[in-house]
């Protein structure tokens, strides 16, 4: 392709992109998340999560395309920068003043140029640019100096005009339209810079909790292969009632698990085997552009899907063989109904699957939510869609796929999970997802069938590092103005340094737990949608008529109430977190509504 062409993502490339970035840790976490809720309280949160996760997609693709009509963004960002364009479009029979010259060149430019003709040009959407052609007027003896000022002049016009074309496109400019673009555009540069930080907090902590749990479910799946997995880390100091012991630079373990070296003897710091695959696939896919990447996102997006499919057989058939050893025969049928019985006679009756509300209702709105924390990630691979239309109907198809996806997992999950944490089945531990998979087969262990599917999905989880660490890097790019191999490795290469540093440290998970949920709630659901209320009002003032219809008018107070809702349910969901108290989280929920309803937008 052409060095400057246009590239472009079709509806199923963007569906692709997005399901698999909703892929994350807490997708393991579903089974738990379904017993606590209930069930028909689990189907309505991943409902309202899945609508409320779509509308949030089509006001931001909304902000982004309504630029193509003024583009007061790129207008706004390129005067910061120092240009001025003195252009005259004419685009549906209005004029629109933009600009040629630099301002730092302006004053010597009037003295020793004047416009001898106005030149149309066409352009791609339709109307034509009238574009000021200056020529130098200068005496027999004029100086060189004014030459050299006319080259330069020249150089920046050819530079403004590249700009300008760039704008022409059908499509919307990244740098001036994404979350940061938005908010420079609403809010101002200095307030720009606050969003800038915490676009690069949000790829972090999605990048740095999906590359602990790829490496973790790439380790599990060669310890359940192989018996083992090993990692290369700093020699641990030996033990004294152990004559044979010393020390080693490789630490294996035995344990299939989400936390696999844990309670090994292994260091803190640890470069496992997993980890390298995991790191050497997510940064060679980190070197590419989305359109160039988008035959591996398709081949991952297939194996979480055949992945999810098959998890739910397995618990299934799990869930209905729980009740072969019971002496009615019937004890599935007991835990869905929500009958307390007595399992094994000594008193301590099962947790049971509710039908509507379960024992930990409020403790599951977080998960569930956060599961759709992905629209931060959507605004580069939305900017590349043909039409607006093709953008936020794949972006919300994607949220209804997943939905589909978590919903059923966690139905089918649910039984098992309960009985796992329980003690209802023989050697289980851990509730987690892959971990009830691998006591599929009883004592055996799981089939070697059911082993490839869980390595399936682990390297399913790897198409959603480079889309998180894409957004760093733009970040880092368009909005601090670093280099592009500075903000390659900062993004793509120091994340995975971070977590071989504390692959085996029990605190960074809560870190990462604990700064997702304080970032990730706002930056995702509430950001974006106040961001689309400034800019109406904010394009509306520059506009020289502006007729708001009815319609306009109905979506604007929908989307204040939606982001009254999201905004409160968000705090709701931190303050549970930390203080555990419904009443406080309740009071919480109260105030920021009130606090919602007096701030003005």
């Amino acid at each position: 392709m052409p060095e400057g062409a246009q590239k472009f993502l079709s509806y199923p490339a963007i569906l692709a992109i997005a399901a698999n970035t909703m892929n994350g840790p807490a997708f393991t976490t579903l089974p738990d998340v379904a017993a606590d809720a209930g069930l028909l309280l689990y189907i309505t949160l991943i409902g309202l999560s899945v609508a409320m996760a779509a509308f949030v997609c089509r006001r931001m693709v909304y902000a982004m395309w309504a630029s193509l009509e003024t583009d007061p963004a790129g207008i706004a960002a390129d005067v910061e920068k120092g240009g001025n364009y003195d252009t005259m479009k004419v685009d549906s029979g209005s004029l629109q003043s933009m600009g040629l010259s630099s301002s730092g060149n302006q004053e010597s430019m009037e003295a020793t140029a004047e416009i001898d003709e106005i030149v149309p040009a066409p352009s791609s959407e339709g109307g034509s640019q009238l574009i000021h052609r200056e020529h130098e007027h200068t005496d027999e003896g004029g100086s060189s100096a004014v030459q050299e000022e006319s080259l330069l002049s020249n150089k920046e016009h050819n530079e403004n005009m590249a700009v300008i074309e760039k704008r022409n496109r059908n499509q919307p400019v990244l740098e001036h339209t994404a979350i940061v673009g938005q908010s420079r555009e609403a809010y101002g540069k200095k307030a720009s810079i606050y969003v800038a930080f915490t676009m690069v907090a949000s790829a972090l902590c999605l990048a740095l909790a999906q590359m602990m749990l790829c490496a973790a479910i790439l380790d599990g799946m060669f310890v359940a292969l192989g018996g083992k997995s090993c990692a290369f880390g700093l020699p641990t100091p030996t033990d004294p009632t152990d004559p044979t012991s010393s020390p080693s630079w490789i630490h294996c373990t035995s344990n299939s698990s989400m936390k696999p070296y844990a309670g090994s003897g292994a260091p803190t710091s640890l470069i496992s085997i997993g980890a390298v695959i995991a790191a050497t696939a997510s940064v060679a896919m980190g070197t590419v552009d989305l359109d160039e990447m988008m035959s591996i996102q398709y081949f991952l997006f297939g194996c979480l899907v055949i992945a999810a499919v098959r998890f739910s057989v397995v618990l299934k058939n799990m869930a209905n063989g729980l009740g072969t050893g019971d002496d009615d025969g019937d004890l599935t049928e007991r835990m869905l109904l929500g009958e307390d019985e007595d399992l094994d006679g000594s008193g301590d009756s099962a947790s049971l699957v509710d039908w509507f509300i379960g024992p930990n209702p409020f403790q599951t709105i977080g998960p569930i939510m956060f599961n759709f924390a992905f629209v931060v990630t959507s605004p580069p691979s939305s900017a590349m869609a043909k039409k607006e239309s093709i953008a936020y109907k794949a972006l919300g198809m994607s949220c209804v796929v997943m939905g589909a996806m978590y919903a059923t997992v966690g139905l089918c999950g649910a039984k098992v999970s309960n009985a796992v944490r329980n003690g209802m089945i023989e050697g289980g531990s851990d509730s987690n997802l892959l971990s009830l998979i691998l006591l599929s087969g009883g004592k055996d262990g799981a089939s070697m069938f059911d082993l490839c599917i869980i390595g399936l999905f682990g390297f399913s989880t790897v198409a959603s590092i480079p889309v998180y660490c894409l957004l760093a890097k733009e970040t880092l790019v368009n909005d601090a103005g670093v280099a592009p191999l500075p903000s390659f490795l900062l993004s793509n290469v120091v994340p995975w340094i971070l977590v071989a540093l504390t692959y085996n440290a029990a605190f960074f998970e809560a870190f990462v737990n604990w700064s997702g949920l304080l970032i990730l709630g706002y930056a995702n659901f509430s950001l974006p949608l106040l961001l689309d209320l400034k800019l109406k009002k904010v394009r509306a003032a520059r506009a020289v008529s502006k007729i708001i219809s009815s319609d306009e008018e109905s979506v604007t107070k929908l989307t204040k109430g939606v982001l009254i809702l999201v905004t409160a349910s968000i705090t709701l969901v931190i303050v549970m977190s930390i203080t555990n108290s419904l009443m406080l989280a309740s009071a919480a929920f109260i105030l920021t509504v009130g606090l919602m309803h007096l701030v003005k937008v």
